[in-house]
């Protein structure tokens, strides 16, 4: 198993687009989700290099700030 990092939501907002599946490989800097704001869209990025382990919210979900939206392991499994 590798170490895992985890993509967070800085705010509160609705999941407009994500742009990877479980398994996919993830470059730092990507834009890994897109989050709208008060009309307003606003890109997430990869904290790291690796692969999109797990996903935690779906297209259209609410999320707060601070909340887990997936997690990235750096080596597969």
């Amino acid at each position: 198993m590798g170490v895992t990092y985890d993509v967070i939501s800085p705010f509160a907002g609705t999941v407009e687009r994500i742009r990877f599946r479980k398994g996919d490989k993830v470059e730092e800097g990507e834009v890994f989700f897109s989050l709208v704001q008060d009309g307003l869209s606003f890109d997430i990025l990869s904290p790291v290099t690796g692969y999109a382990d797990s996903l935690e919210v779906e297209r259209g979900d609410r999320v707060i700030a601070g909340m887990i939206l997936a997690t990235i392991r750096q080596t597969r499994d």
